[in-house]
């Protein structure tokens, strides 16, 4: 059997991308539908050495995080509880830690992701029309100094 694939007798739970949980600063902010932007650029800068064609060297740079863009229908518990969340957070310079973790097929947890000084960077609404027959959907974008 290849490496990496998992046989049918393997125990190893795997990490269902629609279970996850967010909580930031203690909080719970309730069940979402998708997140996006679990992810770091290590900033790694080329160097050319003259005269040395034969390989490249790499220097350590500046490490980027990516926002964490939160997307989920509204409800009545888990919006309330992300709307009082937010307006904690005005006129706030230091962000809370939070952490997604996520989940297996038995709730277990498979990978955890804890940020450093969370600040929400936007919230987005839905799109209202008396007309429309989709779910009312809300986006919560979140900055943060890195899960490293």
């Amino acid at each position: 059997m290849p490496s990496g694939t998992p046989s049918f007798h393997d125990t190893t739970m795997f990490g269902l991308s629609m279970r996850f949980d967010v909580v930031v600063g203690g909080i719970d902010l309730g069940g979402w539908s998708s997140c996006d932007g679990l992810s770091v650029d290590f900033g790694q800068t080329e160097i050319k050495v003259g005269g040395v064609n034969s390989y490249t060297v790499f220097t350590p740079g500046r490490m980027k995080f990516t926002p964490v863009v939160l997307k989920r229908a509204m409800n009545s518990q888990d919006s309330k509880k992300l709307m009082s969340w937010l307006k904690s957070m005005i006129d706030i310079t230091e962000g809370d830690a939070a952490t997604i973790t996520l989940r297996d097929q038995h709730n277990g947890s498979v990978a955890e992701w804890t940020f450093a000084n969370v600040r929400p960077q936007s919230w987005k609404g839905p799109t209202l029309s008396s007309t429309g027959k989709e779910v009312a959907v809300e986006t919560l974008t979140l900055i943060h100094e890195g899960f490293l």
